[in-house]
């Protein structure tokens, strides 16, 4: 017969001992008890050992860890959230049901001068939707829903000039699209507070009518257009629901796809092109190129120009994870099949940034137009 023990005692116990290996034995009952327990305490908010940060009412604690001194309190702490799944899932197909196949996106005519070999792209990255700042406080500038939402819109326009008729638009919105991914106005990951702009449910609406603005955008160059949303690690949730939403949005739309795939990494084929999306987090440096080919081995395997494009750094520059990449007089050079690059933010610096000496980034979105065989034949980049 399994020996009972209370809740309290369990959690008394592990306050003091800090392993639950070590408890089960000194309670005298399996470890998955006190696992269990444990588990239940930090998502009840009831665990002593954790920071006091609050958790936002929508949200569970899914894991955590904690550093402790050597008096053994807590000074820091890294928390994973996740969406209450009830709320989330009613939240989500609320949306769906809004919207499902009212978008109604002109297709562009065909015509002689169309290059149905070139494959264009539109790459906003870092966004930040809702995030607020003023110019007195970071001595850059100001930054609001409205100020941001409008800047997509503007530079994707200034960007769609610039192509020269591709047979295929392909519209990425990469990572933190929105500045926080809940009401609670806080980083999933740490817990910091974030500076937000207006109400939550307003921020979606403006993400939202931004990013289906440089759909249409999109759809005025290319008769077919593709769109990627990559997760961030400000909006991962957000980004997830979001992709369904317009999916949701676009169903009666033939010349629009929102590419749906459950990687962090999303990926599309073009010819002999693999182009690859990723936030940019989580991943060393010069880890990419083995975790590229391993991750999407047909794909690398029959195409021969593979260019991954990153974010969440909030500058543009090239990366050299062992000799992956080399820039030579001519430009990129492809050593070892793999062209990694970080691309520019288009939001504006936040206090935090600022606080910390993070200034001088120049705000900006990224253009570029694929070849079907011979890979990428020009690179845009648009201030903002």
């Amino acid at each position: 017969m399994k020996k009972q023990i209370q809740h309290e005692e369990v959690i008394a116990a592990y306050a003091q001992i800090k392993n639950k290996s070590e408890v089960a034995r000194a309670l005298g009952v399996d470890a998955r008890t006190v696992y269990n327990h444990v588990k239940r305490a930090e998502s009840e908010g009831n665990a002593p050992w954790l920071t006091p940060a609050a958790i936002s009412p929508t949200m569970n604690l899914h894991k955590t860890t904690v550093q402790y001194n050597a008096d053994g309190d807590p000074i820091q702490e890294w928390r994973r959230l996740i969406p209450q799944a009830s709320d989330m899932e009613a939240f989500v197909d609320s949306l769906c049901e809004r919207v499902q196949g009212k978008a109604r996106v002109k297709k562009k005519k065909a015509t002689k001068t169309d290059n149905e070999s070139i494959l264009g792209e539109i790459s906003i990255y870092d966004a930040h939707v809702g995030m607020y700042a003023t110019k007195e406080e970071t001595n850059v500038a100001d930054s609001n829903t409205k100020i941001i939402t409008e800047r997509m819109v503007a530079t994707a326009e200034r960007l769609a000039d610039r192509f020269r008729k591709p047979g295929r638009m392909v519209v990425t919105f990469g990572g933190d699209i929105l500045h926080s991914d809940n009401r609670s106005n806080q980083t999933e990951k740490s817990g910091n507070v974030l500076d937000v702009d207006s109400r939550y449910s307003r921020v979606i609406d403006s993400a939202v009518a931004a990013c289906t603005s440089v759909v249409e955008i999109a759809a005025t160059v290319a008769k077919q257009v593709d769109v990627v949303i990559v997760e961030g690690n400000h909006d991962w949730h957000s980004c997830v629901w979001l992709a369904r939403v317009l999916k949701a949005f676009y169903a009666q739309c033939p010349n629009v796809n929102v590419v749906m795939q459950a990687s962090d990494r999303k990926h599309i084929v073009h010819g002999d092109n693999l182009l690859v999306w990723s936030h940019g987090d989580g991943v060393a440096a010069n880890q990419w190129q083995s975790v590229i080919a391993a991750e999407f081995a047909p794909q690398w395997g029959v195409t021969k120009h593979r260019h991954l494009k990153m974010g969440h750094v909030h500058h543009k520059k090239k990366n050299t994870p062992t000799r992956v990449i080399t820039q030579t007089a001519n430009g990129w050079e492809e050593q070892r099949g793999l062209l990694v690059e970080y691309l520019p933010a288009l939001c504006s610096t936040d206090a935090w940034h600022a606080e910390k000496g993070y200034l001088g980034s120049i705000r900006a979105a990224t253009g570029y137009e694929y070849h079907s065989t011979k890979g990428l034949v020009s690179r845009f980049y648009e201030h903002a």
